[in-house]
């Protein structure tokens, strides 16, 4: 409702502002023509047939008008049109003041893209203030539209507000809603939404926001919630912006509940006991203290560590455990300083904390203007693992200072052939050492040594400094031929150039032998180092460079060598170069590598496939081909717009014997068929074959009503260990702004996102 109140003002403030302005700087002479001759009766200027008049940016066009100069006014009747910067209107009779832009009509209607409005009688005054008369507004374009939205009175104040009497919305002349009395800001910053509806976890609810402006840079949000399973929520938002180019802006969330069931559990897993009591309160803001001085700030503070998912199930699955920091970055043409604290805010999320860390960054740049170019950064952070508070392992910290410096020599040799030699070397001091035993339940890549200390404890071994040094080289070279009699229609292609490029990069990391010194002993050893920049395996290649690589207490020796070979098919397309198809696999050479068992790596090959604008593959692989203990992943998605009444998207996630994650095979399949220019049906299934599990299923029957799509919904999620879940809704979407929707709204995610 509230986007039909907006779009209403809207039409009607350009007449406003059309119209009750204070009188106008002369703008030239009034010119009146017309078919039937213009004639003086009393010194009115009478004319009939075909009337035109002009003044300035404003043109009035009847079949009949009568000018008095001495008041400036303009009466016309017939067929009359108005037109006034960019915006028409039409009526059947009208009375304009070209000086003041007052106006008066009656039997009008108006067009401002997309909306089409409608009244009986319109009267603007001086003091930028309209009232209508039973007016109607529509987006539909028919002569008999599917919906409009009627009220008795409005009065606008011109770039304020619009006051709304006795207001009804009908739907092929059937009321469906009725408010006697609205309220809307022409600046968008009050508005109101009512979302009832009904959930498993929830059961009835009514979810009331109400947005208004505090200051012209300020404005709030107010919830207030009921849930008939849980119990009442209330919550206050603040958004301010500050600045003629933004250059301060931040957000207040605040949201507190008594929730009478506060241990329901729709998910498969467990969960610990929590209290009733329940809340959520967030802070973030940027601020531009100088164009290249950047302070930004991030404070999230929650009840428990299940608030999020299960009242704000979408920003849950973006972001289950959000961070909290407070940063000043000072930004230059070739570096980057630093200031960076993070704590630990909610001690249910474990906390890798800064109190601080100051960061220096330095980009490639050449030094003294020369051939070699140098690029480094120096860090001193004060850490603190922090574990959440169920935890059995013992919380620890040091102070660490590290320094990377490397320097590289691109070149190219024999007018084709890329070489980059580079050399780094880094330093890192401890203050606290020692060796971190994990608790069975604690996932690490590093086994620690042969202990008699019990699992969930540390052994503090004093001050420590690692001194290490980084070798390597990249090489890689372009080969090309072009194919200009290639050329087929339906597969995209106007003529095909193959580009071939082979790579190798070689890194070699190590740490030289120190003689023992006192009090600092030399590490040599990751597993001498507590952990807390580590590296965490997954399903990706990790970096071999400096400082892309930047687990910095996980770095040990290793001698890798990255071999690889990257093939594009290129083809012209709308007088651009296009990659038809792009392929990119490599295989490491492990001569020694911490973070793998093999002497080879998987073949990893990523697929880009893109001939045509409807068709689009894409395929990433992970496939142990030398080394036959290595793990299989197999990821591929497909999109394909068969015809016009046909979509058809299909996805494979396949993954077995991953040492870190349980082996998968998720299959979804999403399609969109048009039946006929009324009807539409979707459907979007997820199977997990191992386990043999509907994951997800989601049917949809989509219906045109001309302006608005209306969607039926239904949805059966299963989460496992019995646990499913089955959620039926419906949902309107207005074609011409389809971003807004009624203010019933049945799906609890989107009503509170």
């Amino acid at each position: 409702m509230r986007f039909l109140l907006l779009a209403f003002a809207l039409v009607l403030t350009a007449s406003a502002q059309s119209s009750g302005q204070t009188a106008q700087k002369n703008q030239g002479p009034v010119e009146i023509t017309s078919d039937g001759g213009t004639r003086f009766e009393g010194g009115i200027a009478i004319a009939d047939k075909n009337v035109e008049v002009i003044y300035g940016d404003a043109a009035i066009y009847c079949d009949h008008a009568e000018y008095n100069p001495d008041t400036h006014e303009v009466m016309a009747r017939g067929r009359v049109r108005i037109y006034r910067e960019g915006t028409a209107f039409t009526c059947d009779r009208a009375i304009y003041n070209l000086q003041t832009r007052e106006f008066k009509a009656a039997d009008f209607g108006g067009q401002r893209l997309p909306f089409q409005v409608l009244g009986e009688d319109v009267v603007s005054t001086a003091d930028n203030r309209t009232t209508v008369w039973n007016g109607s507004l529509t987006t539909s374009d028919s002569s008999i539209p599917d919906y409009d939205i009627r009220a008795r009175r409005v009065r606008i104040y011109s770039n304020d507000r619009v006051i709304f009497s006795n207001v009804t919305l009908y739907v092929h002349d059937i009321p469906v809603f009725w408010f006697p009395y609205l309220y809307q800001s022409l600046n968008d910053q009050f508005s109101y939404n009512l979302s009832p509806g009904y959930s498993s976890a929830w059961g009835a609810y009514l979810l009331t926001v109400v947005t208004f402006p505090i200051t012209d840079d300020i404005s709030a949000t107010a919830h207030i919630d009921l849930r008939s399973n849980r119990g009442p929520a209330l919550g206050f938002d603040v958004n301010y912006t500050f600045g003629d180019q933004d250059q301060i802006t931040g957000r207040l969330r605040t949201y507190a509940l008594y929730d009478t069931n506060p241990n329901v559990n729709e998910t498969s897993l467990d969960r610990s006991p929590i209290s009733s009591g329940r809340y959520r309160v967030s802070y973030q803001s940027r601020a531009y203290i100088t164009s290249d001085l950047i302070a930004q700030l991030n404070i999230n503070k929650l009840s428990d560590p299940y608030v999020l998912q299960d009242y704000f199930p979408a920003e849950f699955q973006v972001d289950p455990e959000p961070d909290n920091f407070v940063e000043l970055q000072k930004r230059g043409e070739a570096y980057t300083l630093t200031a960076l604290t993070r704590f630990q805010a909610n001690r249910f999320f474990e906390t890798t904390e800064r109190l601080p860390e100051l960061l220096g960054e330095v980009a490639r740049v050449p030094l003294f203007n020369g051939p070699v170019f140098y690029e480094g950064q120096t860090g001193l952070a004060n850490l603190y693992r922090s574990f959440n508070g169920g935890s059995p392992n013992p919380s620890y910290g040091a102070y660490r200072i590290d320094s990377l410096h490397q320097l590289t020599l691109p070149e190219t040799y024999f007018g084709f052939l890329s070489i980059v030699p580079r050399a780094a070397v880094r330093a890192t001091y401890y203050n606290q050492t020692g060796t971190f035993i994990p608790s069975p339940d604690s996932g690490t890549l590093f086994t620690p040594p042969l202990t008699e200390a019990p699992p969930g404890t540390v052994q503090h071994k004093g001050p420590g400094f690692r001194f290490l040094y980084h070798l390597g080289l990249e090489a890689s070279f372009k080969l090309s031929r072009a194919f200009e009699d290639v050329q087929s229609r339906w597969l995209g292609l106007d003529g095909l150039r193959h580009v071939i490029q082979p790579y190798t990069d070689f890194s070699y990391v190590n740490t030289p032998t120190l003689k023992p010194q006192s009090p600092i002993n030399p590490i040599t050893q990751p597993g001498d180092i507590l952990p807390f920049d580590r590296y965490i395996p997954g399903t990706t290649e990790p970096p071999i460079d400096f400082p892309q690589f930047n687990s910095v207490d996980s770095i040990d020796h290793w001698t890798i060598w990255r071999i690889g070979v990257r093939n594009r098919l290129q083809t012209r397309r709308d007088n651009a170069t296009l990659n038809w198809i792009d392929i990119d696999s490599f295989i490491d050479v492990n001569f020694k590598n911490p973070y793998e068992l093999g002497s080879y790596s998987d073949l990893v090959t990523r697929v880009r496939f893109n001939p045509v604008p409807w068709l689009s593959l894409t395929v990433n692989s992970q496939l142990p081909v030398l080394y036959r203990n290595g793990f299989t992943e197999l990821d591929t998605y497909l999109t394909w717009t068969i015809n016009p009444n046909l979509f058809l998207s299909v996805s494979d996630n396949y993954l077995t014997h991953n040492p870190s994650l349980p082996d998968s095979h998720q299959i979804g399949l999403q399609t969109y068929l048009r039946l006929n220019e009324n009807w539409g049906l979707s459907v979007y299934e997820q199977y997990e074959t191992f386990s043999g599990l509907w994951q997800l299923q989601r049917y949809q029957i989509h219906r045109d009503l001309s302006s608005w799509v209306g969607t039926l919904s239904l949805q059966v999620q299963d989460n496992g260990g019995g646990k499913r879940s089955v959620t039926l809704s419906l949902a309107l979407t207005l074609k011409a702004l389809p971003q807004f929707g009624l203010p019933v709204n049945l799906l609890p995610s989107s009503a509170l996102q």
